[in-house]
């Protein structure tokens, strides 16, 4: 079982223990960070973290979260650090834990997450929805925030009006109605290939015969499908 409780420095022990478990899996993920300064970041009142528990019959597990600030009165958060202990990586969890996150931030009313990602963390933040042109407006966070030069500051915008504990089965759905819709508007039907000798097919074709409206158009497929030889040469531009 995976539970995603948020915990901070409370003075409870469990939620310190816990705290100290996320401290380990994040120096290990970023060596080059500072272990003081993990520990600093994690400890300080003023952050929350929302970490991945596996439950088992002898012990709860941290295996990863995410420790970030919130600014509530200016409605966004600022995440400091993001890791998933390496032996449970690749199974997921790290966009499980981004879309409880988004759902709980939802909850209290935030609208942005802002981050400063390094250029190893930018793919797996745009995957998250994150983009490297600021959407937050600026008056927001300017000032409330560390500035790093090694970093790419990304943002990311919760709308309202997605629930992100069932994104995924959303998307499956989006997915599905629009290959429904797409079947609706082509004409689809396979053609026979063309029947050539085997010299004619090892020989090349001369360039006259490629810029030949009628070998062109006596491809079986290419009249029903609306191709022609113009948006042919036109659809070569794109590449």
């Amino acid at each position: 079982m995976i539970d995603f409780p948020v915990y901070k420095n409370d003075g409870a022990k469990e939620h310190m223990r816990a705290l100290i478990d996320l401290k380990n899996i994040i120096a290990k993920q970023l060596p080059k960070m500072p272990k003081e300064y993990i520990t600093r970041l994690i400890m300080d009142r003023k952050h929350e973290s929302m970490l991945i528990l596996k439950k088992s019959d002898t012990q709860n597990k941290v295996i990863g979260g995410v420790v970030y600030r919130p600014f509530e009165e200016n409605g966004f958060v600022e995440i400091a650090f993001l890791a998933i202990t390496a032996i449970e990586q690749v199974k997921g969890y790290g966009t499980r834990l981004m879309n409880k996150f988004k759902a709980y931030l939802q909850k209290k009313g935030i609208k942005y997450m802002v981050t400063y990602a390094d250029n190893n963390a930018i793919g797996y933040f745009k995957k998250q929805g994150f983009s490297t042109i600021p959407r937050i407006p600026k008056h927001l966070w300017y000032g409330y925030i560390k500035d790093y030069e090694s970093g790419t500051l990304m943002d990311c915008y919760l709308n309202p009006d997605i629930d992100y504990n069932n994104i995924s089965n959303e998307l499956k759905k989006q997915k599905a109605a629009l290959l429904e819709a797409l079947k609706k508007c082509y004409h689809f039907e396979i053609y026979k290939g063309l029947e050539l000798e085997q010299k004619e097919v090892k020989r090349k074709r001369k360039e006259e015969d490629l810029e030949s409206e009628k070998v062109f158009s006596s491809i079986p497929g290419i009249a029903e499908s609306g191709w022609n030889l113009q948006l042919y040469k036109k659809s070569l531009y794109f590449y």
